[in-house]
C-alpha cells in the first residue's frame, strides 16, 4: 500500500499538544479536591528527577537555571524543564485512571503531562502524551501502577508555567482516549529503515542525558517511548549486516515527536501504513509536499543512533545507512527463538524477520526500503545448480492440530534480476510434504498454496530455496501465514 496525502493529514504545528493544560503534585502534598463518585485514589507520589524544574508554594514551575528545551523543541521556546512522578501502587488493579490537575500557564509558556502504566511493575506501557485535565486513560488489561511526567517550556526572562494539585485515580468513567493493548503474545516487530548516526557531543538529549563520546543510545521520533534517563524501559534492538545491538531510547527525533510508526494504530499519521515512516513517506513518495515537522525532507531517517552503537557494536562506515530495527517493549524478541503462540489464534504470521524464521546462508539481501509486506522482504539469486544452493523456512510453532490453509506473500520488488518463474515452495504438513512451482512473476500478493492438516507443533513448515527452474533470476522471500479452517 502506497501513503496517500489527504486532508486528514494533521498540520498543526509538533508543540500544538502543549497547549494542553497540566499539572504536577508537589513531593508527598496531599490533593486538594475531594474524590469523584466511583473514583480510587493512589497515595500522592513524590517527585522524581527534577531537571530544570523546582517546587516552590505554588507547584511545579521552571529553575532558574532551567536550560534550553531538546533539539525537536527548539523555536519558539527558550528554557525546558520536566519531573516524573516516583511509580504509583493503585489501590486494585484498574483499567481506566483519571487525570486531574490545576496549571497557570502565562503567554509565550506551554506545559505537557504524560500517563503511563504497568501491568506487573517490571515493564511499563508506551506514555499516553498530551493529556487535558479531566482525560481518562483506558487499557485494555487492568495496570496495577501508574505514573505520570510533565514538561514545562517558557521563554528567557518570561514567567515560568506553574503546575499543582495531580491526581491519578481508577475511575468507571468512560475513557477519553485509549492507552496501548500489548498482547502476552505479541511479537516485537522489525521494519528496516534508514538511520543516521547521532553524534551531538557534549548536548542533552530530551530525558536529559549529556551525549559522551561513544554514546549508547538511539532518537526516536515520539515521546511515548522515551525512557527515563539511566534507565531501560524502552528499548531498541539494530541489526546492520550481521551485527546487532540492544540500545535504549533516550531523545526524541530526528524530525519529528508524533510519529509512532511502529504502533498498529498510528498517533500522529493514521493515514500511513504501520512501519512506514512519515519523512520515509515523504521523501519517497511526496507524501505531504515532501516535509516532514521539521522542514523538507533531504535525506530520510527513522532513528538517530549514537557514536558508540554505530562505529562500535554495528561497524557502520559513514553517516547514513539501512538497519533493521525491532521494537521491543511491544513484545517478543524474535532473535530469541520462536515466540509464543495463541491457542485462540486464528492466524499464526511468520514474518522473514522473526525467529519463525530460519535459513541456510550467512546473509540474504534485503529489498530496498519500503518494498515487501511490512516494507521489508529478503531476496538471493536463483541457480539450477542444486550444491549450496540456500534454502530458507517458515516454520511456525503451531499451537493446535486442525486444517490450515497456508498462503506466502510474493514481494513486487524492482530489481537488476527479474523474478524467477519457478519459485520451488515444499510444504511439510501433518501427512507428508508437497512440492508446488509458484510464478513469482505473475503470482505476486498473498498467495494461496493451498489447505493442508498440521499437527501442533514445529514439525510443520513452508521452505522455499533458489534452486529454481529458471536460473539467473531472483528468488522472493516474504511474510507466510497459517489460518485455521472453522
Amino acid at each position: 500500500m502506497r501513503s496517500q496525502q489527504t486532508a486528514r493529514l494533521r498540520l498543526r504545528p509538533l508543540w500544538a499538544l502543549l497547549t494542553l493544560v497540566t499539572a504536577l503534585v508537589p513531593a508527598n502534598q496531599a490533593l486538594a479536591a475531594g474524590p469523584e463518585p466511583n473514583a480510587a485514589l493512589a497515595a500522592a507520589p513524590a517527585l522524581d528527577l527534577l531537571d530544570g524544574t523546582a517546587l516552590g508554594p505554588t507547584g511545579l514551575a521552571l529553575a532558574a537555571s532551567a536550560g534550553p528545551p531538546p533539539a525537536i523543541l527548539d523555536a519558539p521556546f527558550q528554557r525546558f524543564g520536566s519531573a516524573l512522578s516516583t511509580p504509583i501502587t493503585l489501590a486494585q488493579p484498574t483499567t481506566r485512571l483519571r487525570l486531574s490537575y490545576a496549571a497557570t500557564v502565562p503567554p509565550g509558556a506551554s506545559v505537557r503531562v504524560d500517563v503511563r502504566g504497568s501491568l506487573d511493575g517490571q515493564r511499563w506501557l508506551p506514555w499516553v502524551v498530551g493529556l487535558p485535565d479531566g482525560a481518562v486513560v483506558g487499557f485494555v488489561r487492568p495496570v496495577r501502577l501508574a505514573q505520570y511526567r510533565v514538561s514545562l517550556l517558557g521563554g528567557l526572562g518570561e514567567a515560568s508555567p506553574h503546575v499543582r494539585d495531580v491526581r491519578l485515580a481508577s475511575t468507571s468513567l468512560d475513557a477519553t482516549v485509549q492507552g496501548p493493548a500489548p498482547s502476552p503474545y505479541g511479537i516485537a516487530p522489525t521494519f528496516r529503515v534508514r538511520a543516521t548516526r547521532q553524534g551531538m557531543i557534549g548536548g542533552r538529549t530530551a530525558n536529559g542525558y549529556v551525549i559522551p563520546p561513544r554514546a549508547r543510545f538511539v532518537s526516536l521520533p515520539s515521546w511515548s517511548v522515551l525512557s527515563t534517563r539511566g534507565r531501560d524501559e524502552y528499548q531498541v534492538r539494530i541489526s546492520y549486516r550481521g551485527r546487532s545491538s540492544v540500545v535504549p531510547v533516550y531523545d526524541v527525533g530526528p524530525y519529528s515527536g508524533r510519529d509512532d510508526y511502529w504502533d498498529q494504530q498510528r498517533d500522529g499519521f493514521p493515514d500511513l501504513e504501520r512501519g512506514w515512516p512519515m519523512d520515509h513517506a515523504a521523501y519517497y513518495e511526496g507524501y505531504n509536499g515532501g516535509r516532514a515537522d521539521k522542514g523538507f525532507v533531504r535525506f530520510p531517517t527513522a532513528i538517530d543512533v549514537g557514536d558508540g552503537v554505530w562505529w562500535d557494536e554495528l561497524g557502520i562506515v559513514g553517516d547514513q545507512a539501512e538497519v533493521e530495527v525491532t521494537y521491543l517493549w511491544l513484545g517478543q524478541d524474535p532473535t530469541a527463538g520462536p515466540p509464543r503462540r495463541d491457542p485462540a489464534a486464528a492466524e499464526h504470521l511468520v514474518d522473514e524477520l522473526g525467529g519463525d524464521f530460519w535459513h541456510s546462508a550467512p546473509s540474504l539481501s534485503p529489498s530496498a526500503v519500503g518494498c515487501g509486506m511490512g516494507r521489508h522482504a529478503y531476496w538471493t539469486p536463483s541457480t539450477t545448480d542444486p550444491a549450496g544452493a540456500t534454502v530458507a523456512r517458515w516454520q511456525p510453532d503451531i499451537p493446535a492440530e486442525a486444517l490450515y490453509d497456508v498462503f506466502v506473500h510474493v514481494p513486487i520488488c524492482g530489481g537488476k534480476q527479474p523474478p524467477v518463474a519457478q519459485a520451488r515452495y515444499v510444504i511439510q504438513h501433518r501427512d507428508g510434504a508437497v512440492e508446488l512451482a509458484i510464478d513469482q512473476r505473475q503470482q505476486t500478493g498473498w498467495v494461496h498454496l493451498g489447505r493442508f492438516p498440521f499437527a501442533a507443533g514445529t514439525q510443520g513448515f513452508v521452505q522455499l530455496g533458489a534452486l529454481a527452474g529458471d536460473g539467473g533470476g531472483s528468488v522472493w522471500f516474504d511474510q507466510a501465514k497459517w489460518v485455521r479452517v472453522p
